[in-house]
């Protein structure tokens, strides 16, 4: 007969235990950070679109649809450099965090409109967190551009 202390049996539980063990911790690590970041839904995605719309739709005229006037893109730009503004004029709950530029399309710099020229960004600031974006080609001067949404 064989005296040893360890089976073939305790062997197999033993390491199934510890597989198991590893399979959970690497399972439940990821979860760990997960709350420290929102998704981004649909609801999200969609509100940011509907932000795009209608400023082109506010900002340029009937007649001439994705030709922003430069005066009223200056004076909303003016008019709206704080995120509260920015939100109850694009009509966002107080929680949404909103981001709006008008960018060129190869470089992403951020534009001057108007005269005198206004930086055409307002809202919050992006800090590198995932966002729900929209955008539109705008006209400006015969120049074209790239409106942007953010919404987080």
């Amino acid at each position: 007969m064989d005296d040893r202390g360890q089976t073939l049996n305790d062997y197999v539980v033993g390491i199934s235990v510890f597989l198991l063990t590893v399979t959970f911790v690497v399972a439940f690590l990821p979860s760990v950070f997960a709350p420290f970041t929102a998704p981004i839904d649909d609801a999200t995605t969609a509100r940011a679109d509907r932000g795009a719309g209608h400023l082109v739709e506010t900002l340029s005229s009937p007649e001439t649809p994705n030709v922003l006037n430069e005066s009223r893109t200056a004076a909303f730009f003016e008019d709206n450099p704080e995120s509260d503004d920015l939100r109850a004029t694009l009509g966002f709950p107080a929680t949404a965090r909103v981001n709006v530029s008008i960018s060129d399309p190869d470089t992403n710099d951020a534009v001057a409109v108007g005269s005198p020229a206004v930086a055409a960004t307002a809202g919050d600031s992006l800090d590198g967190q995932p966002t729900a974006a929209s955008s539109r080609t705008v006209v400006i001067s015969d120049d074209a551009y790239r409106l942007t949404v953010r919404v987080w």
